[in-house]
Parts: C-alpha cells; structure tokens; sequence
C-alpha cells in the first residue's frame, strides 16, 4: 500500500472521530440542560388552621386568651388531635411544659371543669394521687387552696418500750406503754386539687356559669372543702394512710409559695414538753 493511501485512511478514521465526539458532547449539553431546567408542574400545598401558644408555659398552668393564637400550616405536619380554634384551649390546664410556637395538642391539655376530674396532669411516674380528709381548722376556714405549698402535722398515740427514769418507765422495762407523739409527717406537699361540697341556691339561676368561672365567692353557692387531692410517693401515701386509719389528729400548714425549706423539727412528746418548759421542777 502506497504512502498516499495510508495517509488518506488516516485522515477518514480521524473525521469520522471527530464527527462521534461531536455528536456525543451535544447529547451530554442536552441532558445537562435538561436536568437544570425548572419544573413547570405547580404542586399546590394544602394548609390547616391550629392552635399554638404565643409564649413559653409551664406544667399545671392555665391557658389564657393572650397565650394562644391561630396559625396555618401544611396539614401533613399537623397531628390529628391538634387544637383548631381558641376556644377549646382557653381555660384549659396543661399537663406539661410547652414552648412558644408550638402546636396546642388536645392530649396536653386537662379540663378543670370536668365533672369527671381529669386530675392526674401534674404526676409523675413515681407519684399516686391521694384524697386526704380537711378536718382541720385552716381548712374548715376554707384557708387552703388549690396549688398551695403546705406541711401536715400529726398527733397520735403509740405503743413504745419504757426505758431509762421517763416518768413512764417501770420496773418492768420491757412491757409496752402507750404513748402520744406529735410530729411532722409530711414537708412541702402541693396541693393538686380540691375536692368540694357545693350546695346549691335553687332560687339562683346564674350557679352553673359562677362554678365554670371558678367563682366561689358567689352568694348562691355555698362551697365547703371535703378533702384535698395531694401528689405522693406510694411510701408518703401509706404513711398517712396509716396515720388516718389509727384515728390520727391531723393539722395542715401553709407555707410560702416559694419555701423551699426542709425544716429538721424534733418530735414533741410529755418528755419534751417538760423539758422545755421546766415542769420538773415545779413543787
């Protein structure tokens, strides 16, 4: 084969390379243009109107008018039991901490006027609800109120060894005596609910709106306290439990609402208070 013929098979196999690459980068422009190009298929966003809080509240608080407002949002991120008006939410308790913003939802919120009591919103795991009796003066004074920090003091009488020269104590130290104790039983308890004896005026026909509007100053209701419902441990419950059923007399404390002292009291008996006020030595 001649020089002339290798030189034009050369230049023939270099055309028909150039012609490929050409060819092949327009295909690749015109799947990039393709991919950078904006999709023209408008997606139209269906929106829900709910609830959400225009401040920071705290577990046990009450929603008020200014705490919440109406917002839209994509209703896929709505759950199902959020809240879509203002007035299931005003008034309402919450049963946990909640934040600015976010989503009023209808499993957060407890209803104090429900007849049923829906009460436990302010317990822990570790805590029980427990109805103690109010029959004592401060409360039969109506001086306790729900929310209120308190101490319950006790009085009661048990069976002890007689030891030492106590002016109890006999010559036969191992038999029991009976003796009255007065002690601290429980520090710093709050109180969680009330539970009342509401006598109606039947004369009156504005009672049922005054009981709503938590007004017990009304002249047509008479409200008096029954028991209160307090938040304990099992171990704080069964203590009183068995105080109550030993016939213990009980007198309730109110202390500051922002007393966080744990008080070291010591437990008054005969001997204590002969100490104390020198009754010993008195002829």
């Amino acid at each position: 084969m001649s020089n002339k013929v290798k030189v034009f098979m050369i230049v023939i196999v270099g055309v028909v390379l150039v012609v490929i690459g050409v060819f092949a980068s327009i295909l690749l422009v015109q799947r990039f243009q393709a991919a950078q190009a904006p999709v023209n298929v408008e997606e139209e966003t269906v929106k829900t109107t709910v609830v959400v809080l225009t401040r920071d509240l705290s577990l046990g608080d009450r929603i008020a008018t200014g705490d919440v407002e109406l917002a839209s949002v994509p209703v896929e991120i709505a759950p199902r039991d959020a809240l879509t008006t203002l007035d299931d939410a005003v008034g309402k308790l919450i049963k946990t901490d909640l934040i600015q913003g976010e989503m009023v939802l209808l499993h957060n919120l407890a209803d104090p006027t429900n007849n049923i009591g829906d009460l436990s919103f302010i317990l822990s795991d570790d805590h029980i609800l427990m109805a103690f009796p109010a029959e004592d003066l401060m409360s039969r004074n109506s001086m306790i109120q729900r929310g209120d920090i308190v101490d319950i003091f006790a009085t009661f009488s048990q069976e002890v060894q007689a030891v030492g020269d106590t002016p109890v104590a006999t010559d036969e130290n191992d038999e029991p005596v009976t003796r009255v104790f007065t002690v601290d039983t429980m520090q710093r308890i709050s109180v969680t609910a009330l539970v009342l004896d509401v006598v109606q005026d039947e004369t009156a026909s504005n009672t049922d709106a005054n009981l709503l509007e938590g007004n017990q100053n009304s002249d047509s209701i008479n409200a008096n306290i029954e028991a209160y419902l307090l938040a304990l441990s099992p171990q704080d419950a069964l203590v009183l439990k068995h105080l109550k059923d030993t016939d213990a007399i009980f007198d309730i404390v109110l202390r500051a609402p922002t007393s966080t002292v744990q008080f070291e009291l010591t437990p008054v008996t005969a001997e204590y208070i002969i100490e104390l006020y020198g009754l010993e030595i008195l002829p």
